[in-house]
């Protein structure tokens, strides 16, 4: 899956046809705002409800080009967090944690290989 192109920010090709010239983002801003709204769900003194959704909604009209993909109040659960979270940051390196975090990493989101079995293996 293409995440990042060969160009810079004025649409120049880079050095190398085969390597992407771009860094690597460390934090992006559509990580922050899932933070918010999952620091939220959790019981957060700091923030709203409503904060939460309108900046989930953000993220889904960027990814969407319209409203088509909102989601109203009911909707923004953890879990639905924590699938926001692989779409949103899907190949970024970060799922392991997410899983850890979310309580899924052994036998509620189990993933293939674990352990060399083809099937995985809860530990």
């Amino acid at each position: 899956m293409p995440k990042f192109i060969n160009k810079s920010s004025k649409g120049v090709a880079g050095s190398d046809p085969t390597h992407v010239d771009t860094d690597y983002p460390m934090f992006r801003l559509g990580d922050v705002h899932l933070i918010y709204a999952e620091a939220v769900l959790r019981g957060s003194s700091g923030g709203s409800r409503s904060e939460a959704l309108r900046l989930i909604n953000m993220l889904r009209e960027r990814a969407y080009g319209n409203q088509n993909g909102n989601i109203v109040d009911s909707e923004l659960t953890l879990p639905f967090i924590l699938d926001e979270r692989v779409r949103e940051l899907y190949w970024e390196g970060i799922r392991r944690i997410d899983l850890v975090r979310f309580d899924q990493f052994t036998d509620k989101g189990i993933w293939p290989w674990k352990d060399n079995i083809k099937v995985g293996r809860v530990t």
